[in-house]
């Protein structure tokens, strides 16, 4: 497959993203129009001083500007515009479905109702879906630099909402924060027939990504980067089916790896781990969303076609949509399979 090819390949892939914080696709111009429309205050003269300012030397650089952001949001339309934005910029690159994180504790805990957060999200992922075609689900995203009481309140919240959430997660700096203090959450959480992930090894060690999966019991893993320096966790990884959401982008602008060479996507995908490719937080990392992850990855590293098929069948087995729409997501990448002749150049059944 020539390089051209190759690329429009790609893009005709069916994407499911799996792994990106709904207001880490807060856009400079849409803050300032939130802050604006809520008189909050911001530091900063204009969209593009924020730009200048999304330039990081660790992951905790990052998350001082990315809370600073959460501040503006007041209303059930700022939640809206937040994830209507958030589709019709990614409407264009083939995304099929979306399962996406909010971070309800940072609005909460400053007087926001869950419901304005909920509804507002919900109302926005229905109009997508019209507009777009793009189905989605919501994530609710617990975070660790708040305490376990406060996760369980929230929790107890958001029972009142559970069929707008199809998930609990977890994230924040993993520093001093070992799985095993949030064993009670996570079994709260299982208990009300939610799906649960947590990020793992993004800066953590790789028995917090062990003790995820075993004390926590996840079924997916976001970053999962610490798990590269022990192949006893890697093999747990794909023994236990545990698929890794993997943000390629954002590991290396965060120095969590070199180089996206570097990361262990090779290592990852000759060990038959399940992962895929997400853009993690996009307005802070230069507008780089799903697609542009996929192109980075293949830009970097030139995978194979079987390996793009890979991703794109595990980010679709990784997934938690119902079956029919699993039915029909299957069907499109079955399809893109037979325009492309994949069976008959490259014996990809």
């Amino acid at each position: 497959m020539d390089k051209k090819t190759k690329l429009q390949f790609i893009h005709d892939l069916p994407k499911v993203e799996l792994h990106m914080h709904l207001e880490g696709s807060l856009e400079p111009e849409l803050m300032f129009e939130i802050a604006k429309r809520n008189n909050v205050p911001i530091p900063f003269d204009s969209p593009e001083d924020i730009r200048k300012a999304s330039v990081f030397n660790s992951l905790q650089e990052f998350l001082d500007l990315y809370y600073l952001g959460h501040k503006v949001f007041r209303t059930r339309r700022d939640f809206y515009d937040l994830i209507y934005s958030y589709f019709k910029r990614v409407s264009t690159s083939n995304l099929r479905h979306a399962e996406l994180f909010f971070e309800a504790q940072e609005h909460t805990n400053r007087g926001v109702p869950l419901e304005e957060i909920v509804m507002g999200l919900h109302e926005g992922c229905v109009q997508a879906e019209k507009d777009f075609g793009i189905t989605s689900d919501l994530i609710l995203c617990l975070l660790r630099h708040f305490s376990p009481e406060n996760m369980m309140d929230l929790l107890k919240q958001a029972v009142v909402f559970k069929k707008y959430i199809k998930g609990i997660g977890m994230s924040s700096s993993e520093a001093g924060c070992p799985p095993s203090l949030y064993v009670d959450i996570f079994k709260f959480a299982k208990e009300q027939g939610w799906h649960v992930t947590s990020h793992a090894g993004e800066i953590g060690p790789p028995e917090y990504v062990r003790d995820s999966i075993e004390l926590l019991g996840i079924e997916r893993c976001d970053h999962g980067i610490g798990a590269r320096t022990d192949p006893e966790v890697v093999k747990l990884l794909a023994d236990k089916k545990v698929g890794v959401t993997m943000c390629p982008i954002s590991n290396v602008l965060l120095k969590v790896t070199e180089s996206i060479p570097y990361s262990p996507i090779r290592q990852y995908l000759d060990a038959n781990c399940k992962i895929c490719f997400n853009s993690d937080d996009p307005s802070y990392f230069g507008s780089t969303y799903i697609e542009e992850n996929y192109d980075a990855v293949e830009k970097e590293m030139g995978l194979s076609v079987a390996e793009w098929v890979k991703i794109a069948q595990d980010a679709i087995d990784m997934s938690w949509v119902e079956e029919d729409e699993r039915k029909k997501l299957q069907d499109e990448l079955d399809a893109v399979k037979l325009k492309y002749k994949l069976k008959e150049l490259y014996g990809i059944e």
